[in-house]
């Protein structure tokens, strides 16, 4: 099976899927950074895959520690099967990221922009032409939800943090997330999908260090 038809078949049967960070315990108890790593789960919890930000040692500690959420990052995608399904890619940034969505041979299958916005937290969503299909924008006072819409402002989507409650968000930081998809293409979605990651590196990731 080609990289791309393992990416499409993964994609295509899904409307919704959730996005649950692990937590190691060393991390919750002593507000040490580790790596970012996620399941991938069906609304029934089943699980379909999982994520984990790759870079590890003394260098990548740094990098975390330092640099914070502007970090240059790549995440690792796996199918429940163990086999690769995507890269995302995101170098270091002062104010707007562009995170790249790659299959496991490197092509790229889009990308997410983070643009400029003050009264809305905004992102463009792009093919791997560089054509805008979809944004993401959030008011500023509704921080657990996004909306992506086209190009004609008709909303096709979320993504949404189910938010754990005040005890849980102040000693876990274990974010969740919703990503519901339109009739968007396979290719689409994967570039939908990579955005909730974005997101939880720019607006939760510091969230536990912040409480």
């Amino acid at each position: 099976m080609t990289e791309n038809k393992r990416v499409e078949e993964f994609f295509t049967p899904h409307n919704q899927l959730l996005i649950q960070q692990k937590k190691e315990w060393t991390e919750i108890i002593t507000n040490f950074e580790t790596r970012n790593k996620y399941q991938i789960l069906s609304t029934q919890g089943v699980e379909l895959g999982f994520m984990a930000e790759q870079g590890s040692g003394f260098g990548a500690m740094l990098s975390r520690w330092f640099l914070r959420t502007h970090r240059p990052m790549k995440v690792m995608v796996w199918g429940a099967d163990r086999e690769e399904l995507m890269q995302l890619e995101r170098p270091f940034f002062w104010f707007f990221s562009d995170l790249t969505v790659r299959d496991p041979q490197g092509n790229i299958l889009g990308h997410v922009y983070r643009k400029f916005g003050i009264l809305h937290k905004k992102y463009d969503l792009a093919t791997d032409t560089d054509k805008i299909f979809a944004r993401v924008v959030s008011p500023i006072w509704r921080l657990w939800t996004f909306f992506i819409k086209d190009n004609t402002e008709r909303e096709i989507g979320t993504i949404s943090k189910n938010w754990g409650g005040l005890l849980k968000e102040m000693f876990t930081d274990a974010d969740r997330f919703q990503v519901s998809f339109g009739n968007q293409n396979w290719r689409e979605k994967a570039v939908i999908f990579a955005s909730a990651i974005s997101i939880d590196m720019d607006f939760f990731d510091d969230n536990q260090r912040n409480n």
